[in-house]
């Protein structure tokens, strides 16, 4: 037996880049939870926006976020398939604070849309390793 025959597969370009992908991402996610700590510790807005002084959606949204990100990002860095729930969810939430109550979240379309199109990205190459692995 040689030692050829042992060796692992190597992974395809496509699973390469998934996993590329995948860790931009998570990089991404821990900036942003980063942001969210930043946030609720008072380091943003001079002090504004520190976590007793702020409403209290805000500060839900904020906890939620500065737990699921970095949780998230862990996930998708390790490439499992729990990681890519959280940051939906994550992403579901903020998303969803934005849009429904700009009053009180401010307005992000950029964020959403980034959010939305990271998303779109991760599921159609998650399709198409799907459709290439049963072939």
């Amino acid at each position: 037996m040689s030692s050829e025959s042992s060796a692992a597969p190597r992974p395809s370009f496509s699973q390469t880049a998934f996993l590329v992908f995948k860790r931009c991402v998570a990089v991404f996610l821990f900036v942003m939870a980063l942001s969210s700590w930043a946030a609720l510790i008072g380091l943003t807005e001079g002090g504004a926006g520190r976590f007793d002084l702020v409403h209290a959606d805000v500060r839900l949204v904020e906890a939620v976020l500065a737990v699921l990100y970095p949780v998230a990002a862990a996930g998708l860095w390790f490439g499992v398939g729990w990681g890519f729930v959280l940051w939906v969810l994550g992403a579901a939430v903020q998303i969803f604070a934005h849009s429904a109550y700009p009053h009180i979240f401010g307005n992000a379309p950029g964020l959403s849309a980034l959010h939305i199109l990271l998303i779109g990205f991760y599921v159609s190459f998650w399709v198409y390793l799907a459709f290439i692995r049963r072939r």
